[in-house]
């Protein structure tokens, strides 16, 4: 179960790679923080139900795409005490949901046992409709990012969606994944072409 849970956490962060994404991502920060100050960042210690969640392999590629978009934004990763921290957060519930499905096989417009009009009862069936239900997961992972100084919350990314079974060009994915959450970041990408 641990497992299929971990397996399913990766497919919240696969909405990247070419089609239309049910995974929302939000993320807010703090207006008055001067994010221009912070040269350095390291990485929180996962806590327990989040490192239980994701496996070691995929919290270095999680660490490795943040430390890709800040490094982006001028900031260096060092071990230790940043400037700012960095921590995840991550949560997996399960859901019930219901679908219903209506054939229509009702009344054919003629009756009696004879062709024409007449006296009888209309031949046909009425309409049914099927109800099941089925279970599925959702994910949530929150990247929160705090000021060293005053402890306090600067910038956080919350990515949210239904979780799919999909393993496939993981490393890939996670990075198009934050590159998607960084995009409203405070401080822009520097790339090449700028």
């Amino acid at each position: 179960m641990k497992n299929l849970i971990f397996i399913a956490l990766l497919a919240l962060l696969t909405f990247g790679v070419g089609c239309v994404s049910s995974i929302s991502i939000t993320t807010d920060y703090d207006k008055e923080a001067d994010f221009t100050q912070y040269k350095t960042f390291g990485f929180l210690k996962w806590n327990d139900e989040s490192a239980a969640i994701v496996n070691d392999i995929d919290r270095r590629r999680l660490e490795r795409a943040v430390t890709t978009q800040l490094e982006l934004r001028g900031m260096k990763r060092i071990d230790g005490m940043g400037d700012t921290m960095i921590g995840f957060h991550v949560v997996v519930e399960n859901k019930t949901g219901t679908t219903s499905y209506t054939n229509h096989y009702g009344g054919m417009g003629y009756y009696g046992g004879g062709f024409g009009y007449g006296y009888g009862y209309p031949y046909g069936g009425s309409s049914t409709t099927t109800t099941s239900t089925y279970s599925y997961q959702i994910g949530t992972v929150v990247i929160d990012q705090y000021d060293s100084q005053s402890k306090k919350l600067i910038w956080e990314g919350v990515a949210q969606g239904e979780l799919q079974n999909d393993k496939s060009k993981r490393e890939e994915r996670i990075q198009k994944d934050m590159q998607r959450m960084f995009e409203n970041y405070p401080i822009a990408a520097v790339t090449a072409s700028n």
